[in-house]
């Protein structure tokens, strides 16, 4: 019996260090695409006065894309035309990702035996996988795990989690998505500047993937996670809930923070795989902004490129909030060279989120 308990142990150990495969990768954008100089406009027809110049935090940025026009997204809404508007989009952004994630997957959706959802640009109760679990067809006793509170650190923090449950049930499968529709959250009686570089930073879309415990599948592997609270980060980023609406708060403090934090986090972190910076062949950088990303580059001293896949979906989409890492991983995924890098995602807490991953 003693035998058996320590055979059972060791392979205990050896599924807490095995690597998950993030497979059937999808993203997906509203129709609506607009230039971010026609936003900076309509930010000064909201305003009543001809802006200047575009905020150093866009810098560089074109495109972004609205589930709704953008002559709708800056007129005044209740909470219910917010919400309804939310459930509508939500509704086929979040269905799309999924059942693309799940097919590109291929596998059985029996399988499937805990979805992930997440988003916190928009609060329901039941959360969207309630109603994308049947129109799926998965089993009725799929667990769930709706995330909310963690922001832009949510894409990243739901594959962690689903890495976490695969450990303990490596024979299933697990469904992430996430969406966010940031345009509209926008208050246009909020005259704070983080609502304005919000409107020029923040656009809508969808991730999803599904996680497996198979890492000898070619593609995306994530290897291993970590989160860490910065708490004096705790009033930098994030979502209140006040009269009218969510309000963004967007500190112009939080790249500050994330440049005195990171390097430490981050060689804790690798130091559990015996790696150090200079091993990362890539960093996969949440698009947060061009703020962020310089943050990130010199905290962790890279090369002025190292950036440069998460400097092109911030120009093309914005930031997605947590949905925006899985543009990241698409666009690093269709180069198809095998490497080894570090995912990276901030969310309110302030929390950082890191995930060592790999091609193959």
């Amino acid at each position: 019996m003693a035998q058996l308990a320590v055979q059972q142990h060791l392979v205990k150990l050896a599924s807490h260090r095995r690597g998950v495969a993030v497979a059937g990768l999808s993203t997906a954008l509203p129709p609506i695409r607009v230039e971010t100089d026609e936003i900076w406009e309509a930010m000064g027809r909201v305003r009543g006065r001809r802006l200047r110049h575009l905020p150093t935090p866009v810098d560089g940025a074109r495109t972004r894309y609205f589930a709704e026009p953008l002559s709708t997204v800056i007129e005044s809404r209740s909470q219910s035309q917010q919400t309804d508007a939310y459930l509508k989009h939500a509704r086929l952004l979040s269905r799309q990702v999924a059942v693309d994630a799940v097919e590109r997957s291929g596998v059985d959706r029996d399988s499937i035996g805990l979805v992930i959802g997440v988003s916190c640009t928009g609060l329901i109760l039941p959360s969207l996988d309630a109603e994308l679990i049947p129109a799926l067809g998965l089993r009725a006793d799929v667990a769930r795990l709706p995330i909310t509170e963690l922001g832009c650190g949510g894409g990243v923090a739901g594959l962690a989690r689903a890495q976490d449950y695969l450990r303990a049930y490596p024979e299933r499968a697990v469904l992430v998505f996430a969406v966010e529709l940031p345009s509209l959250t926008f208050q246009p009686d909020d005259q704070s500047t983080d609502n304005l570089i919000a409107a020029m930073v923040f656009g809508d879309g969808a991730g999803g993937a599904v996680v497996r415990a198979d890492e000898e599948l070619p593609g995306l592997v994530m290897e291993d996670s970590t989160s860490l609270l910065v708490p004096e980060g705790a009033r930098q980023l994030g979502y209140e809930l006040r009269d009218g609406g969510l309000r963004v708060v967007l500190s112009r403090e939080l790249p500050g923070i994330v440049e005195a934090r990171l390097r430490g986090a981050v060689e804790a972190f690798l130091d559990r795989a015996q790696l150090r910076i200079a091993d990362l062949d890539f960093v996969a950088a949440h698009p947060g902004g061009s703020g962020i990303f310089d943050a990130i580059e010199r905290a962790l001293g890279l090369a002025p490129d190292a950036l440069a896949t998460s400097r092109a979906v911030f120009r093309k989409v914005g930031n997605p909030s947590s949905a925006g890492i899985f543009f990241v991983l698409e666009a690093m995924h269709a180069s198809g060279r095998p490497a080894r890098g570090l995912a990276i995602a901030f969310g309110p807490g302030l929390s950082i989120e890191l995930a060592l991953i790999r091609f193959q």
